[in-house]
Parts: structure tokens; sequence; C-alpha cells
């Protein structure tokens, strides 16, 4: 009995020490990359799409990342091709279409990473995508907001903590159904034949609020409830697709 103690005491001891470790290891690694907000890298993607399987897989190299929340957006206009995206939304498109405005170059195609809300670029290039989270991050620092998400009584607590100043835009903060992973058997179309794996597909977002940054939280009425393997994510833009100057994960 004693030794059996002593070993799972033993073992109890290597799991408290490896979260330790862990901890350390994911604060070093923020350190390293220069990370000091969280940084939000957004995929527009397509199953009807040849090129973007390698961006998918990219993304996938950003999701246990610290300090960075990723997030794949199916679009609908590659529809036509043959095969109709099982994830594939009109708000999605509408979204990259309205940062393409935003941004005024009218750039939309796929795969499209836009980081921060600010850039965009192929989003296959994870070198690029590495290069613009850096850049990004250091503009955006000085106006970051920290965001924090509790669950109350048939509501979401929304918490604001930061130094942004009213920049003639108002922030708005989104809430985001996310779906943590699936694979999709493409059955036509460019595709044709594969397996193609997404992360963090979104499923729907909603404008919840235009914020009022004197305030130090805002309430939200509890929304559907998620399934096992969703969650939900909050953005806070400059506009409806400006900067991302704030995210949290719930």
């Amino acid at each position: 009995m004693w030794t059996r103690y002593m070993a799972k005491a033993g073992f109890m001891v290597v799991v408290m020490l490896n979260a330790l470790f862990l901890g350390f290891e994911a604060r070093a690694e923020n350190e390293q990359q220069g990370v000091s907000h969280q940084n939000v890298v957004e995929l527009f993607t397509s199953q009807g799409c040849s090129s973007c399987p390698a961006a998918d897989l990219v993304l996938k190299s950003f999701v246990n990342r610290p300090g960075i929340i990723t997030l794949s957006y199916s679009v609908d206009y590659w529809d036509y091709l043959g095969w109709k995206d099982t994830f594939g939304k009109a708000e999605n498109s509408k979204r990259q279409r309205d940062y393409a405005k935003s941004r005024g170059d009218m750039a939309v195609y796929t795969p499209q990473a836009v980081v921060n809300g600010v850039s965009h670029m192929n989003g296959a290039h994870k070198a690029l995508i590495e290069k613009e989270i850096k850049r990004t991050d250091g503009l955006l620092d000085k106006q970051s907001i920290q965001l924090s998400a509790t669950k109350e009584r048939q509501a979401i607590r929304v918490a604001f903590k930061g130094k942004s100043k009213p920049s003639g835009k108002p922030f708005v903060l989104w809430m985001l159904r996310v779906k943590d992973v699936a694979t999709v058997k493409v059955k036509r179309g460019e595709n044709y034949g594969r397996d193609l794996t997404y992360h963090n597909i979104v499923l729907g977002a909603q404008k919840v609020a235009t914020v009022d940054l004197t305030k130090e939280s805002i309430k939200i009425k509890q929304p559907k409830a998620l399934k096992s393997d969703e969650h939900h994510v909050f953005l806070l833009q400059v506009g409806l697709t400006g900067p991302i100057v704030g995210a949290t994960k719930l």
C-alpha cells in the first residue's frame, strides 16, 4: 500500500512539474516572439479551392501558439465550381469583402489570411504571416484592450481593460461561434477525393454591441448552448472590419 501511495505521489509531482514547465515555456515563447497582446489570424478559405489546403495546414500550425487566436472562415463564392462548401456562408464572404473595402485595395481571394484586421497575404505563406503578426502587434500595442469573458447565470460578461482612446469610429464587439475541428470528404470540384481538416471553424458571427470603453464590462444574454466541440471567441474591432484591438476565447 505504501509503495503504491509513494508511486502515485511521485506521479503527481511529475505532472505538476510538467505543468509548471509548460507554463514557463509558453511565457518564454511569447516573449521570444515579441507578442504583447492577443493577436488574431483569420483565414478565408474554401473546400472548392485547390490552393486552400496548404493554407489550412498553415493555420493549424498557429492553433496552439500562445498569444494567437486563429479563425477559419469558409466562403461561398466558389460553390458554383461543382462542390458546395459544407461550412460556406454568405456572411463570411461579406466579411472578407468588407475587409477589402476598409483597406481600400479591394483584394478578395482564397486562401487569404488577415492579420489583426490590418494586413492581408496569401494564407499559405507562413513566414509572411509570422512577420505581419510581429509588425501589427507592435502597431496595435498602444491601443490594445485586454478582454476577458466569464459565464454568469443566463449571460456572459465581457470585461475591458486597456488603453485605447476614441478613434472617431465605434468599437464593435463581435461574438463568434467556433467549431474546434472537423474533417470533410470532398466529393466533387477541385479537391475531389480529398479529406480536408479544418480548425477553429467560424459557424456564425454576431455583432453584439457597440462598446463604450468608459464602462468596465458589458453583459450579453446567454446565447444558444454550445456543443462539446465548440467555443466562443470575442473580438473588439475599430468599426466593423478595422484593426482588432482585443480578443479572447471562452
